[in-house]
């Protein structure tokens, strides 16, 4: 259930069971790299998508990394096929 956390902001509680693809990459790449999840990957995991939000999780500022790449966590709810 959410909480108020602050004014505009929501805690909640995730009880999904996630696939987390982890990739360093040049800000054009973000949409390559969903696709490699649900196109490469999630066909040949044993896994298909469950209910629940897809996400990003953007461990870093790409304009302070060495090369200019983001490290980003590509989440997606799964449940066994």
């Amino acid at each position: 259930m959410a909480e108020e956390a602050a004014e505009g902001v929501q805690r909640r509680e995730m009880r999904e069971e996630y696939a987390v693809a982890h990739f360093e990459i040049r800000i054009d790449q973000f949409g390559d790299e969903w696709k490699a999840v649900f196109g490469g990957w999630l066909p040949e995991s044993g896994y298909q998508p469950a209910d629940g939000p897809c996400f990003e999780h953007c461990l870093n500022d790409p304009s302070e990394h060495p090369q200019g790449l983001a490290i980003v966590d590509i989440c997606v709810p799964v449940k066994p096929l």
